[in-house]
């Protein structure tokens, strides 16, 4: 390559550099940021948070905190999940900013920080209020941010987060806040009914009029179908499922939910009982959104007041087992008492929670195996014979062209000496009616 031509290419690449910076600093007018480990929320008084407003332009959720527990207001005051909310506040608390930057208004579309309502670049409005009703913090949040080089304009993975106090500044942080969300379903805690060591499995008749039955004697061994018809055998791979049994929780409606809306005017019933005396009533519905059914439940339990000991236990072994015993069946009570708690409201549960309890009689039973026919179940009865095609033509010199006749009179028949009775038939050979001339 000539001399000339390297200063040309040179000159055109600075050109290029020139251009590309005057570029960026135009745009970046009303744009300015800087670097910075600030940490703006860690003052917030988290302690006196007792109301949370989660506002988008799609909807609202009110997380409410009701003598100490948290709960969905817009799902008629079901419990919360506490663990979201207080990764969330806790998330505000430890927020440590990588960019702070000074934005007109003219940019808050852009960096979707506008108030909710004010179009598709419209933020989430957090408001956080305290038990006196008195506001303590409101933020929004904006644009994630999936830029991975630190050297670009807008920094590294993380989101925007505006302070509406604070005038024209916005914070950048690596913090996502995914869980931000104003959807009341994906609030509420979904913490469900856990039967778990189910032993026994009884489901009322389906639209197809049979219903069934199933049982173990432990939890160790096969189901076993009650009431066995002939032919039938229960598929254990279908209904193993059941032997841990714990539905999930897409959402809820309140128990006083209209029939029309949820199908349980006429439900599906189950019933489960466990090895640790629990009982539920199970009432299945009609479908909901998404792939799942609506369900409601009662719960009750059996629990032993006191332990059997065995004669032959020692003082300190009889302690041992009975500080088990009462610890376990505190467990127990508590977990009869959380579940209870949930008995008000209808849930809905995903399809694949409920396959097993979902399907009918004929869907838990093995396939029947067809017995295939043996020589000697056919042996008596007459069957066409195979007539094997002649390799060449033979005379045969006893039988005349005229010997086929559809009705043949008596006097026409063979003699009994030439034409054996059944009776004289070998097994498995034709009778003379069926013979192919007959």
């Amino acid at each position: 390559m000539k001399r000339k031509q390297v200063y040309i290419l040179l000159g055109v690449a600075l050109a290029l550099a020139i251009v590309g910076t005057i570029f960026q600093i135009v745009r970046s007018s009303g744009w300015k940021g800087q670097s910075t480990d600030l940490e703006p929320f860690a003052k917030l008084p988290v302690n006196s948070i007792a109301k949370l407003v989660v506002k988008s332009s799609k909807g609202t959720v009110t997380l409410q905190k009701t003598n100490d527990i948290w709960t969905v207001t817009e799902r008629n005051g079901y419990p919360a999940d506490f663990s979201k909310i207080r990764d969330l506040i806790r998330s505000l608390w430890e927020f440590k900013v990588v960019r702070q930057l000074e934005v007109g208004p003219s940019q808050f579309g852009r960096l979707h920080i506008l108030a909710p309502g004010q179009g598709d670049q419209s933020g989430i409005e957090l408001d956080m209020i305290d038990a006196n009703g008195n506001p303590v913090k409101t933020l929004i949040f904006g644009k994630a941010q999936a830029g991975q080089d630190e050297e670009s304009e807008e920094g590294p993975n993380g989101r925007f987060v505006y302070d509406p106090s604070e005038k024209d500044k916005v914070y950048l942080g690596t913090e996502t806040f995914f869980t931000v969300d104003a959807s009341p379903q994906n609030w509420i805690d979904k913490d469900f009914i856990k039967p778990e060591a189910i032993n026994e499995v009884t489901r009322s008749p389906g639209p197809d009029g049979l219903g069934w039955k199933i049982s173990r004697k432990d939890q160790k061994s096969d189901w076993e179908l009650a009431d066995a018809k002939p032919g039938e055998t229960l598929n254990n791979e279908v209904v193993d499922s059941l032997s841990s049994f714990s539905p999930s929780v897409d959402d809820v409606k309140p128990g006083d939910a209209p029939d029309s809306e949820t199908g349980l005017k006429q439900p599906l019933k189950v019933d489960l009982t466990t090895f640790e005396g629990f009982k539920y009533n199970l009432e299945i519905g009609g479908s909901g959104p998404q792939q799942s059914h609506y369900l409601r439940f009662k719960v009750s339990a059996d629990l032993p007041a006191a332990r059997t000991a065995n004669p032959k236990e020692s003082a300190d072994d009889k302690k041992k087992n009975d500080d088990e015993f009462n610890k376990q069946q505190d467990i127990l009570k508590t977990k009869l008492a959380t579940e209870e708690k949930l008995q008000k409201w209808v849930f809905e549960v995903p399809d694949d929670s409920l396959e097993a309890l979902l399907k009918a009689r004929k869907d838990i039973l093995k396939a029947p195996v067809l017995p295939s026919p043996s020589p000697a179940a056919n042996a008596g009865t007459p069957q066409k014979p195979l007539v094997p095609l002649p390799l060449a033509p033979v005379p045969n010199p006893t039988v005349s062209p005229a010997a086929p006749v559809a009705s043949p009179s008596p006097e026409a028949s063979p003699t009994p000496e030439t034409t054996p009775t059944p009776e004289a038939l070998p097994s498995g050979s034709p009778s003379p009616s069926a013979s192919p001339g007959a």
